[in-house]
C-alpha cells in the first residue's frame, strides 16, 4: 500500500567474513554460518568484528577541509587541523604512510591513510565504500570522509554528533549519498532516527531530517537506507518512507500488507529499488515476496513470490535480479534466484549439492545489515559468479564458479597458482566482460587485482599489490573492497577501541589503495 505525501516532514561490505557477528536486535535478516572462533587471535586489529549497529550525529557545523599532504618515505606525516574543536577532541587529519619501500618492478604503487578517529573502547565499523571522480569516501564512526585516490590524502571531512548506524551501498549518479546515524554518541540502545544527505565530491552537507518511531511496525530500532537514482528509501521496520535526495521532501509511503501476513525486512536500491518481504511467518505458507518498485512513485512494477517454506535472505544484483533464499525447515538448504522483467522466475540455482561448497555471503552471516551487505558474489546480465567454500581452513584456497542466469547451469570455475584465495569485487563491464577477482594476500606475498574473462581460464593480472604493504592488506582481511578506474581499494570491516596511534601503524592501518 502507498501512501503519497505532498509535504515532508520536517522533523528530521563485503564484513568481515571470518567472524561471527553478534545477532540482529530488530530480526534476523539471514541465518549467519558458524565460524571458527580461533581465526581471532590471527586477525590483527583492522580486521576485528562485526558490529551490530552504528551510531553518529548530524550537527550543524560545516565540513572542514582536509591539508593535503604528500606522504613521506617510510614515514607518518604531522597532522593538521581537520575537525571542528568539541568534535571529539582530534586535531589532525589521516596520515598517510608511504608503503612504497622495496617495491618490486611490475607492482602496483599503493598508499595508505592511518586511522585518526578517537574510538570507543569496543571499537566502531568501517561501511560500504564509494567512489566519485577523484574521491573514495566511507564512514566510519561519528564521521564520513573523502579521500583524494591519487594519494589517499584527506579531501573533505563531515563530523556528526552521534555514531553512523547505516550506509546506502551506492551513491546517486552525480554523487551524493544519505546516511542514518543517532542523535548522541556513547548512548546504548539509541535509535538509528537521524538523517543527513551529503555531496561526497565536496564534502558539503545537505539536508537534515529526524526519524519518528510510531510502533512496532514503523521504529528506527534498525534503520536501513538504500539509494535509487533520485530517491532514498528509509526502511523503518516494517515500514518503508522515499525522500527526494535533492531536497528531502517525503515523496511516499509504503506500509505493512494486511493480506497475506507480509512484512518488509529489507530495501534494496542501485540501478532499481526493490523491497524484501516475509509472509505468513511460522505456518506451512511461509514464504518470501520481492516487490520491484518505481522510485519515484511507489507503485509496483511486479512481485516474486518464493515456493512456500522459503525465504528472502539477501539482494546478490538488482540488475539483473539475483536473490539468496533459504528453507526455513533446512536452513543449511539454500540457492540462488534469477528474476526476470517481470517478476517471473528465470533460473534456480540449488547450492547446498555439486563438486563445490558453497556458503551464503561468503560465510559473512548478518549482524542486522542490510540485505545488500552480502560479499562474495558479483553478476552482470547473464552470468553469476560466486566464491566458493575455502578449503582446509577458513584462509585456505577456493573457486570462482560462473553460473548462468537463463539456465542455472554452471558454466566454469577458475583458481589463481600459489593456492590462494579469491573473492568477486565486480562484474567486468561490456568493454573488458567477465569478473574482477580480489586475490588475498599470503604468506607476505601482497594481494592481486585480477579479471577472468567470460570463459573462465588463466586470469588476466590487473594489478600486482605492493609487497611491502602485504602485512597490513593481510590484516585488512576484506572487510570492504572496491575497484574503480583503474585502483583497488581495501578497508577492515572493524577497527578496535585502541586504533588511534596507541597501537601501531597495522592496527591503525584505515585504508589501502592500488593502482598504476
Amino acid at each position: 500500500m502507498v501512501k503519497r505525501e505532498s509535504e515532508p516532514v520536517n522533523r528530521p561490505v563485503p564484513g568481515n567474513p571470518y567472524v561471527q557477528p553478534p545477532p540482529s536486535a530488530r530480526r534476523s535478516r539471514g541465518l549467519g554460518a558458524a565460524l571458527v572462533a580461533g581465526v581471532l587471535a590471527l586477525v590483527l586489529a583492522g580486521a576485528a568484528c562485526y558490529v551490530l549497529a552504528r551510531d553518529d550525529g548530524d550537527g550543524s557545523r560545516a565540513p572542514v577541509a582536509g591539508q593535503t599532504r604528500q606522504p613521506s618515505d617510510g614515514g607518518r606525516e604531522p597532522a593538521g587541523p581537520d575537525r571542528d574543536a568539541g568534535a571529539g577532541g582530534n586535531d589532525g587529519s589521516a596520515a598517510v604512510i608511504d608503503v612504497n619501500a622495496g617495491r618490486k618492478p611490475g607492482e602496483a604503487r599503493a598508499w595508505l591513510a592511518v586511522n585518526d578517529i578517537e574510538l570507543p573502547g569496543k571499537g566502531a565499523q568501517l561501511l560500504d565504500l564509494w567512489h566519485v571522480p577523484g574521491i573514495v569516501a566511507q564512514a566510519e564512526y561519528d564521521e564520513v570522509t573523502g579521500y583524494r585516490t591519487s594519494d589517499g590524502s584527506k579531501a573533505w571531512t563531515v563530523p556528526l554528533p552521534g555514531t553512523v548506524c547505516d550506509t546506502p551501498v551506492n551513491p546517486t549518479p552525480d554523487g551524493k549519498v544519505v546516511v542514518a546515524y543517532t542523535k548522541k554518541k556513547y548512548e546504548r540502545n539509541t535509535s538509528c532516527d537521524q538523517l543527513r544527505m551529503i555531496d561526497l565530491k565536496t564534502g558539503e552537507k545537505g539536508w537534515h531530517k529526524e526519524l519518528v518511531s510510531r510502533g512496532f511496525w514503523d521504529d528506527t530500532s534498525a534503520t536501513h537506507v538504500a539509494v535509487t537514482g533520485g530517491t532514498v528509501l528509509v526502511d523503518q521496520s516494517a515500514t518503508m518512507r522515499a525522500y527526494r535526495i535533492s531536497d528531502g521532501k517525503r515523496l511516499y509511503v509504503t506500509k505493512r500488507e494486511r493480506e497475506g501476513g507480509c512484512s518488509l525486512t529489507g530495501v534494496a536500491g542501485g540501478p532499481g529499488l526493490l523491497q524484501v518481504e516475509s509472509c505468513a511467518p511460522g505456518s506451512p505458507a511461509t514464504h518470501g515476496r520481492l516487490k520491484k518498485l518505481d522510485p519515484r512513485t511507489g507503485d509496483v512494477d511486479w512481485r516474486y513470490r518464493t515456493k512456500k517454506g522459503w525465504s528472502i535472505e539477501k539482494v546478490y544484483s538488482v540488475d539483473p535480479v539475483v536473490i539468496a533464499v533459504r528453507n526455513r525447515e533446512e536452513t543449511d538448504k539454500w540457492a540462488v534466484v534469477a528474476v526476470d522483467d517481470k517478476g517471473g522466475r528465470r533460473s534456480w540455482i540449488p547450492l547446498d549439492k555439486g563438486p563445490h561448497a558453497f556458503e551464503m555471503c561468503a560465510g559473512a552471516g548478518d549482524a542486522g545489515e542490510g540485505v545488500q551487505n552480502c560479499p562474495g558474489a558479483a553478476a552482470d546480465a547473464d552470468t553469476l559468479y560466486l566464491a566458493s567454500e575455502p578449503e582446509g581452513d577458513l584462509l585456505g584456497p577456493n573457486r570462482i564458479v560462473a553460473f548462468d542466469l537463463r539456465t542455472g547451469e554452471r558454466e566454469w570455475s577458475g583458481a589463481v597458482e600459489g593456492g590462494r584465495q579469491l573473492t568477486p569485487v565486480t562484474a567486468g563491464g561490456a568493454d573488458r566482460p567477465g569478473v574482477i577477482a580480489y586475490v588475498r594476500p599470503k604468506d607476505g606475498k601482497g594481494g592481486q587485482t585480477v579479471r577472468f574473462g567470460p570463459g573462465g581460464g588463466k586470469p588476466d593480472v590487473l594489478l600486482r599489490h605492493t609487497s611491502s604493504a602485504a602485512d597490513m592488506e593481510s590484516g585488512m582481511f576484506a572487510g570492504n573492497t572496491l575497484y574503480a578506474d583503474g585502483r583497488f581499494f581495501v578497508t577492515p570491516a572493524r577497527l578496535d577501541g585502541k586504533s588511534h596511534g596507541s597501537a601501531g601503524e597495522q592496527a591503525d592501518a584505515r585504508m589501502l589503495a592500488f593502482g598504476r
